[in-house]
Parts: structure tokens; C-alpha cells; sequence
């Protein structure tokens, strides 16, 4: 074989290699079985003004338009994969109650230490805690995935 030349098995060995990788970075942008905590941020008590609920992302987001803070329930991001810090902030997660199928999407505004999400009662946990066994329990077992916010270019 000459070289810089591929043979169309090493071809075809570098191309499974390649979607396999592809595969691991989309599944490590999604988790299960994570522990989803409430916070009172009422975002709309304050205008969805992020520098007012002194969140972590306010650095980078707090001259969004209000469309942009307003558009989701809010939460903070320490989930077990997923970018952290700054890269995680502004980014939005589908959350889905375990035991209800229920589901909302989130923006990222904040990163906490419980090694879940700490979601906004009113515009987000309450949302999803249809049958109130998480505000029983203190928490809700979910799974997020990350989804396109669907926002125009900033």
C-alpha cells in the first residue's frame, strides 16, 4: 500500500471509529435517573432581571433581551455531564419527570453543587411535579437532555 493511502477496510474502520465518537459526545450531552431540587428565583417577580437573582450566568447574559431571559423556566446546571460554567450558561435542557413522563424546557442561569439541577419553582419544577410527590420529597428524579433554544443569533 502506498503511502497516505487508505485501503477500503481501513476505510471503513476509520469511519466507525469516527461515528462512534460522534455517538459518545451526543450521549454525554444527556443524562437519567439525576436528582432535580427546587429554588424559589421567581423570575417573574423580578423581571427576569439575572443580575437581581445574583445568578452565576449574569456576567455573560444579563444584557439578553427580556425575550431571550423570558423565554424559559429557569434552573442551575451541575448536572452529572454536560458542559459547566460559562459553557454552560444560556443553554437549555429538556427535563422530564421520571415518574410522570412530564417535561418543560429550562434555560441554564445558574450552576449549583447538588450534582443536578436546581430548578425555578414556579416556571420550571412545578411545572413537571404534576402529581407533587418532588415538592413531598424535596426533590424529582428526571433526565435532561440538552435541546437548541431556538434562539436567532446573538
Amino acid at each position: 500500500m502506498a503511502a497516505g493511502k487508505m485501503t477500503g477496510g481501513a476505510q471503513l474502520v476509520l469511519m466507525a471509529a469516527l461515528l462512534c465518537a460522534a455517538a459518545a459526545t451526543a450521549a454525554a450531552q444527556q443524562a437519567s435517573g439525576v436528582r432535580a431540587t427546587f429554588n424559589f428565583y421567581r423570575p417573574q417577580n423580578i423581571n427576569w432581571d439575572l443580575n437581581t437573582a445574583s445568578v452565576f450566568c449574569a456576567t455573560w447574559d444579563a444584557d439578553k433581551s427580556f425575550e431571550w431571559r423570558s423565554k424559559y423556566g429557569w434552573t442551575a446546571f451541575c448536572g452529572p455531564v454536560g458542559p459547566t460554567g460559562q459553557a454552560a450558561c444560556g443553554q437549555c435542557l429538556l427535563v422530564t419527570n421520571s415518574a410522570t413522563g412530564e417535561s418543560t424546557t429550562v434555560r441554564i442561569v445558574d450552576q449549583c453543587s447538588n450534582g443536578g439541577l436546581d430548578m425555578d419553582y414556579d416556571t420550571a419544577f412545578s411545572k413537571i411535579d404534576s402529581n407533587g410527590q418532588g415538592v413531598n420529597d424535596g426533590h424529582l428524579t428526571v433526565s435532561y437532555q440538552f435541546v437548541d433554544c431556538g434562539d436567532p443569533q446573538q
